[in-house]
């Protein structure tokens, strides 16, 4: 199989991105056990300690984790808007030798045995490499075929 397509690194490909990478993430819940602690220390430092500035920083660092899970998709979507990459056309290219893609002549080969998993989402499908490394692309630029062959040439090669 050789297949070829290009897509665009817009504002709806990012917000897409993160809604479908957002369930095999760690950032999917809020860490309350972290937010306790650093409420319950900021209690400790101003009413034990007496030292109200180390208190309301505490304070200012627990409505900081709870404000950056809030509002994570829009904060991401912006950082990734500010790239290079961002508003670009990406090549993509599947074959026999595995995934490869092009943006701004910067290109990325991954090959088969370097793609330690793919995982399916509702809107495309997620590449894991061997170093952690997550690539989502969406199921708009790839047909069936194509997909069914990643997935025979990933469960070919563990």
């Amino acid at each position: 199989m050789n297949y070829h397509t290009s897509y665009i690194l817009d504002k709806d490909y990012y917000h897409e991105s993160f809604e479908q990478s957002l369930p095999f993430s760690h950032r999917r819940q809020l860490k309350y056990p972290l937010v306790l602690l650093l409420v319950g220390l900021a209690l400790f430092s101003m009413f034990k300690l007496q030292n109200n500035y180390l208190g309301y920083f505490l304070f200012a660092l627990a409505i900081l984790e709870v404000v950056a899970y809030k509002y994570q998709q829009p904060w991401w979507v912006a950082r990734q808007r500010l790239t290079r990459a961002a508003g670009n056309e990406v090549t993509l290219r599947i074959d026999e030798q595995g995934i490869s893609t092009e943006i701004n002549a910067h290109k990325k080969q991954y090959s088969w045995p370097q793609i330690k998993e793919v995982l399916s989402t509702q809107k495309g499908i997620i590449i894991v490499t061997d170093k952690g490394a997550r690539h989502y692309f969406p199921a708009r630029v790839l047909n069936e075929k194509v997909i069914a062959f990643i997935f025979d040439k990933n469960k070919a090669t563990r």
